[in-house]
């Protein structure tokens, strides 16, 4: 099939995609599965029999799916909707990158938490509100802080690419089958079974799709077994209040140790170092040295 391809997506590139954050260290992504939302109490199924009749979104068929056409739907969802979700990717035992994304159209928080399986670990988290972009990264066990000038807009739309990483790598390899089709007043929901896929030597093959009426992906999972070890993408994300994205838990004291001041304009991109009692004259301040809590399992 011309829309597969066998070779596997590495962990370097799944970072350059997620240049801009990820998973929080306080609160790290559920490596549980995300709750299923392809049904409800009073939706309605229909049977196999019609699913050859079912009405299917753009890019979608009983047995297909475009991948750029579902790309080009969930990634224009993921950028202007205020969106909640989450994403996980394991490798190999030990190996694995968690993201979480909340956004609307004033504030956005984009983290992320990856592990090489060896001793690398590199996690950070992204808060961007009223045009300053806050920061926090961390990498062998120490951590930093930023504040930036920084845009909501750009930092969904990097987040979304690297959210979307995910689903690629699912889409690329899987194959797909249409099994069932739920319906209530509010929502539709087509689900798929991932009935094989195209990595060499892979076992105990599982997994689902669920796409809503729109054509955007709502959930995905892949699991599977090759050479002795688990592989599993699972992506989650659905529709939030537009209300608000809760500030991270670290803003306040990570505020407060820079002397950072939201309206400061003078030197935009020089660097202050707080332990020289330097006034904040810039729109970027830097904290180092600071330890990384230890990330639950």
């Amino acid at each position: 099939m011309s829309r597969r391809v066998s070779a596997v997506i590495t962990v370097a590139f799944l970072l350059a995609l997620a240049g801009c954050g990820g998973v929080a260290f306080d609160d790290p992504a559920p490596t549980t599965d995300p709750p299923a939302t392809g049904s409800t109490s009073n939706s309605t199924t229909v049977s196999d029999e019609t699913l050859a009749d079912a009405e299917f979104p753009e890019g979608f068929s009983r047995s297909e799916i475009d991948i750029a056409t579902a790309r080009r739907l969930s990634i224009t969802f993921l950028r202007t909707e205020p969106v909640s979700g989450v994403a996980l990717e394991r490798f190999r035992p030990g190996a694995y990158a968690d993201y979480q994304y909340e956004a609307n159209a004033t504030r956005t928080r984009f983290r992320l938490d990856v592990h090489n399986g060896y001793a690398d670990v590199t996690q950070s988290d992204v808060y961007v509100e009223s045009n300053v972009r806050h920061s926090r990264s961390g990498r062998n066990g120490r951590a930093a802080f930023e504040a930036t000038n920084g845009s909501v807009d750009e930092t969904r739309f990097r987040a979304a690419d690297s959210m979307w990483a995910v689903v690629s790598r699912i889409l690329t390899i899987g194959e797909f089958r249409a099994v069932r089709v739920t319906e209530n007043a509010d929502e539709r929901r087509i689900r798929y079974a991932i009935t094989d896929v195209a990595a060499r030597n892979a076992t105990d093959v599982r997994g689902y799709l669920t796409v809503d009426g729109d054509g955007i992906v709502r959930e995905a999972q892949l699991l599977y077994g090759q050479g002795g070890e688990p592989k599993r993408f699972q992506y989650s994300v659905t529709s939030r209040s537009a209300s608000g994205v809760a500030p991270p838990a670290w803003l306040p004291a990570a505020r407060a140790n820079s002397r950072f001041e939201p309206g400061s304009e003078k030197n935009v991109g020089s660097t202050v170092d707080p332990t020289n009692g330097g006034e904040n004259s810039s729109r970027q301040v830097r904290i180092h040295g600071l330890p990384i809590p230890r990330r639950s399992s």
